[in-house]
Parts: C-alpha cells; sequence; structure tokens
C-alpha cells in the first residue's frame, strides 16, 4: 500500500488521501463531489479505527478529516521518524478492519419555531413543506463523515437529495446551541452558541461537546445518527 504522509511543522505527520484536495490536505472544509468523499471518508474511517486501537507513547491525538488524517505528537517523546513507522506499520499489515455496524444514535429534535428559524425557508426553497422537509430529514441514518468547524460539531451525510440547500448568503451572527441545520448535502449541529451559515431547522437538548466529559465530543467519526422527532 503507497501512503501519502507529510510532515505538518515539528509535531504532526498528516496521511493524505487525495491528491484532488492538495492544497486543503489537512482541513474539515465541505467538499463537493458527495460520492467520492463518501468513498474516502470509508477509507478513512477504517484507518482511524486502526491507528486508535494501539497508539505509542508520545502520540497524542488522531484527527480524521475529508481526504486526510492528522497525526499529533510530541516531539520529546517520540521522533517524526517513528511516528510515520508506526504509522506505515499499523496501516500495511491488514489490522485495518472496519468493525460491525455501530447502533443507531437517536437524536431528539424540536423542529421549527423558535428551535428551527429556518425551516419556512428552507422549504420555500425547496419548493416543499416544512412538515416533507422534517419527514426527509428524519427518515434517514447519517454517518459522521467528520468533527471540525467548532469542537463537536459532526458533519454528517448524505441528506436526501430532495432536501439539499445550499449555504446562506449572509450567515447569521448567533446560531443556538444545539441547532440542527443542513448545507449541501450534509446536516450537522452546533455544539455552542456562534455564528453560521447553515439552514437550522431544529434544536436537540443533547450536548455535542462538554469539555468535562472523558470524551469531550458527544460523536466521533464513524457513528450513525437518526433524528427523532420530539414534541
Amino acid at each position: 500500500m503507497n501512503l501519502d504522509i507529510r510532515f505538518m511543522g515539528d509535531s504532526a505527520l498528516v496521511i493524505v488521501y487525495s491528491t484532488k484536495h492538495e492544497n486543503n490536505a489537512a482541513s474539515c472544509t465541505m467538499p463537493t463531489d458527495s460520492n467520492r468523499i463518501q468513498l474516502e471518508t470509508a477509507r478513512i474511517q477504517q484507518d482511524y479505527i486502526s491507528l486508535y486501537r494501539e497508539l505509542p507513547k508520545g502520540i497524542t491525538d488522531i484527527v480524521p478529516c475529508y481526504s486526510s488524517i492528522g497525526v499529533y505528537y510530541n516531539p520529546v517523546l517520540i521522533s517524526p521518524t517513528d511516528v510515520e513507522g508506526f504509522i506505515r506499520k499499523r496501516l500495511t499489515c491488514g489490522v485495518g478492519t472496519v468493525p460491525a455496524e455501530s447502533m443507531i444514535i437517536p437524536i431528539p429534535v424540536r423542529y421549527g419555531g423558535e428551535y428551527g428559524p429556518d425551516l419556512k425557508e428552507a422549504a420555500d426553497i425547496l419548493s416543499m413543506t416544512p412538515e416533507e422537509v422534517i419527514h426527509e430529514h428524519c427518515f434517514k441514518t447519517y454517518t459522521v463523515w467528520a468533527i471540525g468547524f467548532l469542537p463537536g460539531f459532526p458533519y454528517m451525510g448524505r441528506v436526501s437529495s430532495k432536501i439539499v440547500l445550499p449555504r446562506k448568503e449572509t450567515p447569521a451572527g448567533r446560531v443556538a446551541a444545539g441547532s440542527v441545520a443542513i448545507a449541501g448535502y450534509q446536516t450537522g449541529i452546533y455544539p455552542y452558541d456562534s455564528p453560521g451559515g447553515w439552514y437550522i431547522i431544529g434544536r436537540t437538548d443533547m450536548k455535542m461537546f462538554d469539555p468535562k466529559r472523558a470524551e469531550p465530543c458527544f460523536l466521533k467519526p464513524g457513528d450513525r445518527v437518526r433524528f427523532v422527532r420530539q414534541q
């Protein structure tokens, strides 16, 4: 297996999976080819699981994105050569098999009104009713492709082709924590109050990020999610 491993400063390496993202190899920005990115993220999630299973001392974090995996390390405790050797050994010896599909994580959502201020506008853009948008959003099971933009923000896909939406031309100055949103073929959840340019269709009370938890991010790449309408 030919691995494209690149040095990023003195405390990180990046495994690059697609030359089409070379100008943004370590980024979690939204890609445009949903079919290609779905294939890439499946491979990336497999390799992420393989690397994370048994980290040597000195490697501090493994961060999967759309077309790359960042491997962060403490150069006082481990050399970049040893980090690269660890990566190549783990990803070329056949240990990166994907486990059985994980259980589906239900996310309760209140749609529309004060919880989903953009639902009516989104429905108008799509030539649908708000109820039809809600139905399509709840109908599918989504895979968490990456965590980014904000700590704990899950990029999930793919939404039904019926509810693919553009980004807003003018981002909102404040989006409430827990807001469930759509942009492009992806859906996501804002972990805390922040600006945002996605269409907000609902809100959940589930906390996406809590630094006090052993695992601060509620969701991780590879998780499977289903939105459940809450009255």
